[in-house]
């Protein structure tokens, strides 16, 4: 039998891995005329690459299309956004132009297509997630929201919040008879937290609700409340909190509110809306302002987020709390964002509300 031919050497995975690199993985280093030298990873030149074919060389073009593929099911595009506006940040701190980069890359069809491929079409595993992509504004954000305050708090919520909420991490999934019997739970919590205020100890019966709060919005996040037991019981939790007097609490006004309305925006479950009713009509002048300018502090910040979901919240709870104060002049010309005044949509929502408090005045 004749020797049987060995077989040539390949080279095939060695050039796979060359042509399909890693998004994180450094690319080039660009020096700056200021002589900053700027790294950038090979997610940084595919995004610049589809923003100098694709989008005229213009990251805002480029944003508000990533911000028209996003969906409230799958959130890679707002963490390809993200990356977008990190790279944005880092080239204008360098003073380094899109033209500076791809003056010195391959511009070629095939790597085009490969960083259209990577940007707009695939979805990254989370492995492969820039640090801007694993980080985005939105969890950071979140985050605040449901705990952020806290350390302003004149009884700290954090022990009270990281107890209650030892008892229900059994589970990864509650089912909704399951949601109901830790409804009875987070219902006798309360009781105890209302029982504090009863002994005059109306700080600590703050923090233990607000700890209420925020572990109840988390607990939506695992359990099915089809019975809405869960909703029955933060309803409960949520009277209770509003209803304490701040002044018997010591807690800065300021402090207060920025929580409450930071987290009237972030809840998501339709927890809070009816009981707010008629909550800021009891405000004086100078507190409602006081709400109205971080209202709309924050309608601007999570528009720089590209949130525009909570943005737009947020200009809702403004308009609440406009409706109830009998602003409207205000919220149209001092206390709306420059941006949002000529909405046709907003206009329509300010002739609603004046309607509506015409006919509760009748």
């Amino acid at each position: 039998m004749p020797p049987r031919k060995r077989s040539a050497p390949t080279t095939r995975s060695t050039t796979a891995k060359a042509s399909s690199p890693m998004g994180t993985s450094p690319a080039l280093v660009v020096s700056a005329e200021s002589g900053q030298a700027t790294s950038l990873s090979y997610w940084d030149l595919w995004f610049i690459l589809v923003a100098n074919a694709d989008f005229g060389k213009s990251w805002d073009q480029f944003a508000a299309h990533l911000r028209s593929s996003q969906s409230a099911s799958s959130r890679f595009a707002e963490r390809k956004l993200n990356h977008l506006r990190e790279l944005q940040r880092r080239l204008q701190l360098a003073d380094v132009e899109i033209d500076d980069i791809v003056a010195q890359v391959d511009t070629s069809p095939t790597e085009l297509r490969r960083a259209r491929n990577q940007v707009l079409k695939r979805e990254p595993r989370e492995h492969e997630w820039s640090e801007a992509m694993r980080h985005t504004p939105r969890q950071r954000r979140y985050a605040h929201a449901m705990r952020g305050f806290w350390p302003s708090f004149p009884v700290s919520p954090t022990a009270y919040a990281a107890e209650l909420a030892s008892r229900f991490q059994t589970r990864r999934w509650f089912s909704a008879s399951q949601s109901s019997r830790i409804a009875d739970r987070l219902d006798a919590f309360v009781t105890v937290a209302v029982g504090e205020l009863h002994d005059d100890q109306a700080a600590q019966a703050q923090a233990m609700l607000r700890a209420f709060l925020t572990v109840v919005i988390e607990l939506m996040e695992v359990a099915d409340d089809s019975y809405g037991s869960l909703g029955d019981s933060f309803h409960g939790g949520f009277a209770h909190y509003l209803a304490i007097p701040l002044e018997e609490t010591g807690i800065e006004e300021a402090v207060f509110f920025h929580d409450l309305l930071t987290l009237l925006i972030w809840e998501d479950y339709g927890l809070t809306y009816d009981q707010m009713d008629g909550y800021f009509e009891q405000m004086t002048s100078e507190t409602a302002d006081l709400c109205m300018d971080y209202l709309r502090q924050q309608i601007d910040e999570l528009q720089d987020d590209d949130l525009d979901y909570q943005a737009e919240k947020a200009l809702t709870w403004l308009g609440h709390l406009v409706a109830e104060q009998n602003r409207f002049d205000q919220f149209e010309k001092r206390v709306l964002p420059t941006s949002l005044r000529e909405s046709r949509f907003l206009m329509a929502y300010i002739h609603d509300l004046r309607q509506s408090r015409r006919i509760e005045r009748q």
